[in-house]
């Protein structure tokens, strides 16, 4: 008896027509969709910002958000050398900052390395599972744990807040991960 109920509730219903057909578009639906994505940010003075390079993104209007597909991040710093940031997935989205103004901020998981290359330092590697990256601030943080690589030796952390246009970073530890540092031997001179 219940299923004829349903089966007549079901008939009675209106078929869809094209006046109501953006109802029944997917929610989950992109306003934007790109594959093999170039994206220049630029400063104020036409000089580059950043640049962020993606395998596909998907742009959400309502939520304001645009997803990434192995983004890769070249970020500019005044004073120093740019950092190359890649993961296999991402987000950017518009945030207030401290002062209120809303800035972008970008999210990258799985697999996130940062490399920095400095002429005279050598290469600085930082990983994590993820990063907070705000571009504007040339600010980083990850509340994960991090391996940072120099050649000078490895270091391992339970977080990191860097600031990337002095080089500054700030380690965490908790509990289960002190910040411990291996220094390699090369690094220790013959007396």
């Amino acid at each position: 008896m219940l299923g004829l109920a349903s089966l007549y509730y079901y008939a009675q219903q209106p078929a869809p027509t094209t006046d109501n057909f953006e109802d029944i578009i997917e929610r989950d639906e992109p306003d934007l969709l790109g594959e093999g994505v170039l994206y220049n940010q630029m400063h104020e003075d036409g000089s580059l910002h950043y640049r962020l390079n993606a395998d596909s993104i998907r742009q959400y209007n309502d939520s304001q958000i645009t997803r990434m597909t192995l983004p890769i991040l070249h970020l500019n710093t005044p004073n120093q050398p740019p950092w190359e940031i890649a993961s296999k997935h991402g987000y950017i989205r518009k945030h207030p900052n401290p002062q209120g103004v809303a800035e972008d901020v970008v999210y990258l998981r799985e697999d996130v390395q940062m490399v920095q290359i400095h002429p005279s330092k050598g290469q600085i590697t930082l990983r994590s599972e993820s990063f907070y990256i705000y571009p504007d601030r040339q600010f980083a943080q990850t509340n994960q744990n991090v391996m940072i690589d120099t050649s000078v030796g490895r270091t391992t952390a339970a977080g990191l807040v860097a600031d990337l246009a002095s080089g500054v970073l700030k380690l965490s530890s908790n509990k289960n991960q002190r910040v411990h540092t291996i220094v390699l031997p090369q690094q220790f001179k013959n007396s």
